[in-house]
């Protein structure tokens, strides 16, 4: 990320951090008790949200806001700083605000605070942090083989959502549950979702060449 003299991309950051991390904490505030109702321990039952794509990338982004925001001369933020990075991030977390909206949206409605959470990690910090690296990250340096490296973080969460379904009975979203669909089904589902991740990755590839010959022509 380019230093700048604006504190707009700074303002950004601060809100996109502050909503992420009231999401996650709201979230964590009323399923973790309902998990314990269930008879799951503390433990078990803060696994149990660690499951699921939205939390695992939300807190991503959480960290990597603060990170830059607090101490972005750290190790930490050197990496959080560099555009690859930021890329990977903006991808995930708009493939989860476009999983939820296509697919899930209307799965379970919500009311109060539980709402909030969810339009907080859903749609608020996706539409943000986009927006924060349409306008202020660097996209020089960005490759089509780059695209190739961010699939690894969906990739990996596949097969330790695949692992750990086989073993706890537990698969965090409905199109990946192999008691359900049967695994030619779910792994059908996995690779459709590989594919979506694998375009946008190569759209946001594209918006960097168009932004670079922008830049060359000025």
């Amino acid at each position: 990320m380019n230093k700048t003299s604006t504190i707009a991309p700074q303002l950004l950051l601060a809100l996109i951090a502050i909503i992420s991390w009231f999401a996650i904490v709201a979230q964590f505030s009323i399923s973790i008790p309902l998990l314990l109702a269930k008879g799951m321990t503390y433990g078990e039952a803060v696994w149990r949200m660690f499951g699921y794509l939205t939390i695992l990338t939300n807190v991503l982004i959480a960290v990597c806001c603060t990170v830059l925001l607090s101490t972005p001369d750290s190790a930490l933020g050197q990496f959080f700083s560099r555009p690859g990075v930021l890329t990977a991030l903006a991808l995930y977390i708009i493939i989860v605000g476009l999983g939820y909206n296509i697919l899930l949206r209307n799965h379970a409605p919500f009311t109060g605070l539980h709402w909030l959470s969810d339009e907080g990690l859903h749609s608020a910090v996706p539409l943000l942090f986009t927006l924060f690296w349409l306008l202020y990250v660097a996209k020089d340096d960005l490759q089509v083989k780059d695209s190739l490296l961010w699939l690894i973080y969906p990739l990996a969460y596949f097969v330790v959502a695949m692992i750990r379904g086989g073993t706890s009975g537990f698969y965090p979203y409905p199109f990946l549950n192999v008691t359900n669909l049967g695994y030619a089904r779910v792994m059908a589902n996995a690779f459709m979702l590989l594919i979506g991740f694998f375009v946008i990755a190569l759209s946001m590839v594209a918006i960097a060449k168009v932004r670079r010959k922008e830049l060359s022509v000025e």
